[in-house]
């Protein structure tokens, strides 16, 4: 190794940014494995790393070449007019804080890009913006700048509470809700979500049901807007889903009349919350007004009753409407299904406890042995 003065810096990869492994002074013997872009992975001292090849030479130093400089780095002082400076996990205004750095603090620039730096401050890495660094520390005739910028706010909501989720859309998880009055600070705001952190809590709320002053003192917001429908069906239940889909796994039923808080509605489907589960339900299902008080039942969603009818053996109920599909039960003669749908000669079904498809053609309107005649089994299913 071969440098003028101080010692170079070997990094876990070939990258100025990259973080330090150990520093090798000048004539440390190491074994080179391969040169890429200006970068040598090697190993020095029992240690794997990388180096820049310009600090490397054939011969120790002291016998032919003439030493090169050692890998830079620059001081330069936290310099804000008021406050303190956050310095990040990674160069972006939404990266977590890593720790805050009062102004004069001495910092060691490893790098600069796209308007952040690289730095150690206080024994910890971080980036923090360059525009808040000086050459000189503050005092010694720099001028101080503004440290990154948050505010504080309130929920403000006439009646409920304010969902905070964890992105700044309608349909992302709640990982909080707030409450009338919540003081909350705010990092960031864009298309109408404001970023913020709340009881402890990082999250986005949508900046309506956000105030600069504390709920009282004379701002009102209106709270997320929900709405109240019933399960309107002529008999039977409604089945709540997991998703908007008919395939989707049913999480309840609902008899008619039910209540049910609807949060949104899209395609068809609308997203509630009844007896106190989430869910979706055909919005042809409900009404605005109770059943029994002017409304118009509807018919539920459709099922039909079949009976398995193969004239000897078993029919393979699978997984997915394929004769590739894995099995999940054999049925026997005369097994009663519920059909939820059918669909290029497979039915969807509910069996024994258990969801799967069939092939249609084993499936009979009546019981084997009353009027239907029995089908030719799957060729014994072909063992599927």
């Amino acid at each position: 190794m071969n440098v003028s003065t101080g010692s170079l810096n070997m990094r876990k990869s070939g990258s100025d940014s990259a973080s330090i492994v150990a520093k090798l002074t000048r004539g440390t013997q190491v074994t080179v494995y391969s040169e890429s872009k200006g970068w040598a992975k090697i190993k020095a001292n029992g240690k794997d790393g990388y180096v820049s090849t310009k600090y490397l030479s054939a011969t120790k130093p002291g016998t032919v070449t003439k030493a090169e400089a050692t890998v830079k780095t620059t001081t330069k002082y936290v310099n804000v007019s008021t406050g303190s400076l956050n310095m990040r996990k990674s160069g972006k205004a939404t990266a977590s804080i890593v720790a805050i750095l009062s102004k004069g603090t001495k910092v060691t620039v490893y790098s600069e890009s796209n308007g952040w730096s690289k730095i150690k401050a206080n024994g910890k890495d971080g980036y923090v913006s360059n525009k808040y660094l000086s050459a000189s520390k503050p005092g010694s005739g720099s001028t101080a700048v503004t440290p990154a910028k948050t505010t504080t706010k309130y929920v403000n909501v006439n009646t409920g509470s304010l969902n905070m989720r964890k992105s700044g859309k309608a349909t992302a998880s709640i990982v909080a809700i707030l409450s009338k009055g919540t003081k909350v600070t705010v990092y960031s705001e864009s298309n109408g979500w404001a970023k913020v952190k709340a009881n402890g809590k990082d999250g986005y709320v949508n900046t309506k049901y956000l105030s600069a002053s504390k709920p009282g003192s004379g701002s009102t917001a209106t709270p997320e807007k929900t709405t109240t429908k019933y399960v309107n069906v002529s008999s039977g239940t409604l089945n709540m889903r997991k998703s908007g889909s008919e395939s989707a796994s049913v999480v309840a039923k609902l008899s008619k009349g039910t209540k049910v808080t609807v949060y949104s509605e899209s395609k068809g489907w609308a997203k509630v919350k009844a007896n106190g589960k989430d869910g979706h339900v055909s919005t042809k299902y409900l009404s605005t007004t109770k059943p029994g008080t002017g409304s118009t039942a509807v018919t539920p969603e459709k099922t039909t009753t079949k009976y398995v009818n193969v004239s000897s053996g078993t029919l393979n109920m699978r997984k997915s409407g394929s004769d590739s599909a894995g099995i999940v039960a054999k049925l026997s003669k005369g097994t009663e299904v519920t059909v939820y749908s059918e669909s290029n000669g497979w039915a969807k079904i509910k069996a024994n406890g258990k969801d799967g498809y069939v092939s249609t053609d084993y499936l009979s309107t009546t019981k084997p042995g009353t009027d239907s005649k029995p089908s030719i089994p799957e060729k014994r299913q072909r063992n599927m």
